[in-house]
């Protein structure tokens, strides 16, 4: 089904012709993108195993009523007069431009629709990349060298199939088949980002850009050539992000931080904060002698992401969840799901698990007249490959294990780590998105104190799950109660969580956001429906298809 052909019926020769031209090239630039993806897949279709298939089946069954309507839709509007000449619905002037004002909302709500499929199409699409087989790279090269005019920075929507060669070109688990970008070590000015892991940072001479800044430290019970390596590869990764796209922001390189360089500069010694409306730092100078990545005098390693064009204002999702949420809308609040759920499914689609997905590791833009939400998944400190071996170690912050799941918290946890923990973090986010409410809180307010960083602090929310443990305690049968202290708090604290999404989303957020969240925060129970039969016995894949299949299209399908 060629949309394309629709451009002739459009009567360019009248005002109200030109305004329905208009939006029939957005919706043939639409499909002219969905095309090739739809050609790739079909000539890839055998070697699909009978998951992705169906997922792709049903997809594909949503697209063809979607245009069927879009063509309808437009032929109506457009109409023809009986000597060939083109007219809206056949009547005079005035008619036509009735017409268009009754149609006009129809046609708008195909687009919408087209953007919507194209939405929830993408992730399964981009999945076909970790498909190991032949076939896929040929057709990639064909497709490819049919694109070779394309000019400017590939992204999803003007270049799909070369970013999706970029990321095939990054799966593989080795630096061999990546190009590892490494940055010179020089000294930085920083801009702190109120509640986040992350800074924003410049070189102290050259140009006054600025990037975010996510440092990775080199811990006890690492090998700095382990880390070194592993880091080079994400960095590898995040290079080839769309960052619009994919919520993961573009990283320009790695930086190694001697051991007698601080990550960040001594509280109160860094030059003033900078105006942010200048985002980006200054390639290397050719004469810049990089260090080597492996070496053993390194402590800390700094990821540089790029920060997109327009967003001068970047905060973390843990600053906007401590102010009224008087002043954001449900729109706004969904948008930031979708968004944060789509930012996990690309750092799987990227072959790793994150490991530390909480609102200190979320950045938000959003516009002023709130129109439009980004959201930025950073925080890498505690990432690794996902299908590498983890270190069975951890911490006894409270604040970082209210995100964790119970089989993850502690010095000990007792579960190695994989992907669905990253659904159950996502879940508690969501969950605190849609209540609006932060499950940590800080000291000295929503402003960073100039001594040094805000501490974490038991806020609200906390006393309410202690009295919820009182009451649970007083109407328990003793018999039943977990002998380990940690595993009894751990397991009652998703209780609790579960019992407060059932309770208090329906009425904010609706049945199907409170779904969502549910299901989130139980994809490893047996009774779960949505990930039934997903264990850690399954390929990551199937989880990566389940997760698309639930929570982001559950996500997708909620109407504000």
């Amino acid at each position: 089904m060629d949309v394309g052909s629709i451009v002739g019926l459009v009567p360019v020769c009248y005002e109200i012709g030109a305004k329905v031209q208009q939006r029939v090239v957005i919706i043939d630039a639409c499909w002219d993108r969905t095309k090739r993806q739809v050609d790739f897949m079909v000539r890839i279709a055998p070697i699909m195993d009978h998951d992705l298939s169906r997922v792709m089946n049903n997809l594909l069954a949503e697209l063809n009523r979607t245009l069927s309507k879009a063509i309808d839709t437009i032929e109506t509007v457009v109409g023809k007069e009986p000597h060939g000449r083109t007219s809206l619905l056949g009547f005079g002037f005035r008619a036509k431009k009735a017409a268009w004002v009754w149609k006009k909302d129809a046609v708008d709500a195909i687009i919408v629709d087209l953007e919507h499929w194209q939405r929830r199409f993408d992730p399964s699409w981009f999945l076909l990349m970790k498909i190991s087989s032949p076939v896929i790279d040929s057709e990639l090269a064909k497709a490819r060298a049919a694109e070779r005019q394309a000019r400017g920075q590939a992204t999803v929507a003007n270049n799909p199939l070369a970013v999706a060669v970029g990321l095939r070109n990054v799966l593989p688990p080795n630096l061999e088949q990546a190009k590892s970008p490494i940055l010179p070590y020089a000294p930085m000015e920083w801009l702190d980002i109120c509640f986040s892991d992350v800074k924003a940072g410049r070189r102290v001479s050259g140009d006054s850009r600025w990037y975010i800044i996510d440092t990775i430290e080199v811990g006890p019970l690492a090998r700095v050539r382990d880390i070194s390596r592993d880091v080079r590869l994400l960095a590898a990764k995040l290079s080839q992000t769309d960052p619009l796209a994919f919520g993961l922001l573009n990283c320009k390189g790695v930086i190694g931080i001697p051991r007698q360089e601080p990550a960040y500069p001594e509280p109160g010694t860094s030059p003033g904060p900078a105006s942010p409306e200048h985002l980006g730092l200054p390639s290397p100078s050719p004469r810049s002698r990089s260090r080597s990545p492996g070496s053993r005098d390194f402590s800390h390693f700094q990821l540089v992401f790029r920060i997109p064009e327009g967003m001068e204002v970047l905060q973390s999702l843990r600053q906007l969840l401590l102010n009224p949420d008087e002043h954001i809308s449900l729109t706004q609040k969904i948008r930031i799901a979708r968004e944060l759920a789509k930012a996990v499914n690309y750092v799987h689609t990227f072959a790793f698990v994150h490991k530390n997905i909480r609102p200190e590791s979320v950045l938000c833009f959003e516009d002023p007249n709130g129109s439009r939400s980004n959201v930025f998944l950073v925080g890498f400190d505690a990432f690794r490959a996902a299908g590498a071996g983890t270190i069975m170690a951890g911490d006894m912050s409270w604040d970082r294990n209210v995100y964790r799941h119970p089989l993850r918290q502690g010095d000990d946890p007792a579960d190695r780590y994989r992907m669905q923990h990253d659904i159950y973090s996502l879940g508690v986010c969501l969950l605190e998105v849609g209540i609006w409410q932060s499950f940590v809180e800080y000291t000295g307010g929503d402003e960073v104190p100039p001594s040094g960083s805000p501490q974490p602090q038991f806020g609200q929310s906390y006393y309410r799950f202690q009295d919820w443990l009182r009451e649970k305690k007083r109407k328990a049968n003793p018999s039943e109660e977990p002998t380990s202290f940690l595993d009894s708090l751990a397991f009652k604290l998703k209780d609790y969580l579960v019992e407060l999404a059932r309770t208090r989303l329906p009425s904010r957020m609706g049945e199907q956001y409170t779904r969502v969240v549910v299901s989130c925060l139980t994809c490893l129970d047996d009774e779960n429906e949505d990930f039934a039969g997903v264990d850690d016995t399954v390929s990551d894949d199937l989880v990566a298809v389940h997760f698309i299949e639930t929570v982001m299209k559950l996500l997708d399908g909620i109407s504000v």
